[in-house]
């Protein structure tokens, strides 16, 4: 799997890299299909201060998935974003798995 992290009005972070990394690690073994990942963190200006965002874009065979959660740090915002992917990719995979048994 390919993975690319960008940071967006913010410095590079070279333990959310690691982090990221880990976690999309996980993610490949249960979900194998899984080509091409793109994270990006982006600091907003949000009066709320709910201004830091996680954006994660997942490539699957057929279909793209995107998802994005804003928190008021990147790690809560990361959390949910992955949380988020997970629940899609279970959908899919499920939906997947219903739709071979019915060809059958």
């Amino acid at each position: 799997m390919n993975v690319r992290i960008e940071y967006i009005q913010m410095p590079v972070s070279e333990s959310m890299n690691t982090r990221v990394q880990r976690k999309l690690d996980k993610l490949s073994e249960k979900f194998d299909s899984i080509v091409k990942a793109e994270v990006t963190f982006k600091q907003e200006n949000d009066p709320t201060g709910q201004g830091k965002s996680c954006a994660i874009e997942v490539s699957d065979p057929g279909v793209r998935l995107y998802v994005r959660a804003y928190s008021d740090n990147f790690e809560k915002s990361l959390n949910e974003s992955m949380r988020d992917l997970k629940r899609k990719l279970r959908k899919r995979k499920t939906a997947l798995q219903r739709h071979r048994g019915a060809t059958s």
